[in-house]
């Protein structure tokens, strides 16, 4: 059975982050500290929100921000170095906010976003490179479709050190094949 967009929509707004949100952006992202590291450094700054926003403004990035009906941070995802022509592709990140750690929003939100990749976006592929002691984002890269494809030793410098990566893909067909395009 298909996924049911409106459904999902109705309890998860999707929308790219703006100046406003700065101070409950850095606040969420001080609060959830102890869930990303250290597999991440979220930006916990004025100046690093700063810089993420700037980032996110140039045509082949984009950020969203996963919200509640109270308009509080879910999570985040970031669709980074998107290249179209014969390539269709980009790599994914994504983080959530420990408020609310472990209760499938943020597969929900992931269902929204892949979504947008697909449709809006025009990607052919989405790939995710997690670090293998990082099971939660395992759980959610996998239970959502996607594939292990390969192992990367000292792929990402994350906090100053190299870190081995898992390389996760989701293409087109595979996300239609598995029913994961939602119901309209």
């Amino acid at each position: 059975m298909a996924i049911n967009l409106k459904e999902l929509s109705s309890s998860i707004l999707i929308r790219e982050p703006t100046l406003n949100d700065e101070e409950h952006f850095v606040a969420t992202m001080v609060r959830s500290q102890p869930l990303h590291h250290p597999y991440l450094k979220a930006p916990s700054t004025s100046q690093e929100f700063q810089d993420y926003y700037l980032k996110y403004q140039q045509a082949n990035n984009k950020s969203y921000l996963a919200l509640n009906n109270d308009h509080q941070i879910i999570g985040v995802f970031n669709i980074n170095d998107m290249v179209h022509g014969v390539f269709q592709s980009a790599y994914m990140g994504y983080f959530a906010s420990i408020d609310f750690a472990g209760q499938g929003l943020m597969s929900k939100a992931l269902k929204l976003i892949l979504h947008r990749v697909f449709t809006q976006l025009n990607l052919h592929r989405i790939e995710a490179n997690i670090q293998p002691t990082n099971k939660a984002s395992i759980y959610l890269a996998t239970k959502n479709g996607f594939q292990e494809e390969g192992y990367s030793p000292r792929y990402l410098k994350i906090n100053d050190i190299w870190c081995d990566h898992i390389r996760f893909a989701l293409t087109y067909e595979d996300w239609i094949a598995l029913k994961l395009i939602p119901e309209l």
